[in-house]
């Protein structure tokens, strides 16, 4: 790329060069660390609420529900999920869905969670795509200590400033950009109706806590 710079000016040029890109990276630093330490800490909570074995299995869904509106932001990915189809859909059709996917995402991630319950997330390191927008990548560690499967996170900035996850990838495959891909083609085949998607969702909701329901826990483990 032609800069138009002076011989004589060429040094002093790869100095400041030199001086920016590392102020660049010491500044993607900060966040990638950041989003790497509150992505193994929010881990880290998820497992310690659903290994505690005093508490029941109600309440241990309650403290799970309130930890993970904690650490994610559902209304965000909801409608991102829905593509152009959320500038057509109604008030009444956008609040049922965002509640009927509350329950769906509630599902599907403590299902993640409980079903590897025994096993571990490891962070292994971290991409900054902008200032608040941050994928972590971590490794499952098996009950030998060997990594199982890969997983992602992408970590940006909620209204607040806060951390929060806007979508999860596993073994390469991103969740939010699935389900848009997922939902936006149901909707097409059924001419943007709204009900039979809420319907569908709901479906697959119970399909998922049918599905993930890890082994009952006894007193005894």
């Amino acid at each position: 790329m032609p800069f138009g710079i002076l011989r004589v000016s060429t040094l002093c040029f790869f100095v400041l060069l030199a001086l920016f890109g590392a102020r660049a990276g010491v500044a993607a630093a900060a966040p990638a660390s950041e989003a790497e330490a509150f992505v193994q800490t929010s881990i880290d909570r998820g497992y310690q609420i659903l290994n505690n074995k005093d508490l029941s299995a109600t309440e241990r869904q309650v403290q799970f529900r309130t930890f993970l509106n904690s650490i994610t932001d559902t209304k965000r990915v909801a409608l991102f999920t829905l593509g152009t189809f959320v500038r057509t859909a109604s008030p009444a059709d956008i609040e049922r869905f965002l509640s009927t996917y509350d329950e769906f995402a509630a599902a599907m991630y403590q299902g993640y969670f409980d079903w590897y319950t025994g096993q571990s997330l490891r962070v292994v390191n971290s991409t900054a795509r902008a200032a608040d927008d941050v994928v972590v990548y971590a490794d499952v560690i098996g009950p030998n200590g060997a990594p199982q499967f890969k997983v992602g996170f992408r970590v940006r900035k909620d209204s607040a400033g806060r951390n929060i996850v806007t979508d999860f990838q596993f073994e390469g495959v991103w969740l939010a950009l699935n389900q848009r891909s997922d939902f936006t083609s149901f909707l097409q085949q059924n001419k943007g109706n709204f009900s039979l998607l809420t319907s569908e969702l709901e479906k697959r909701t119970q399909r998922f806590r049918e599905a993930w329901a890890p082994p009952q826990r006894t007193s005894a483990q």
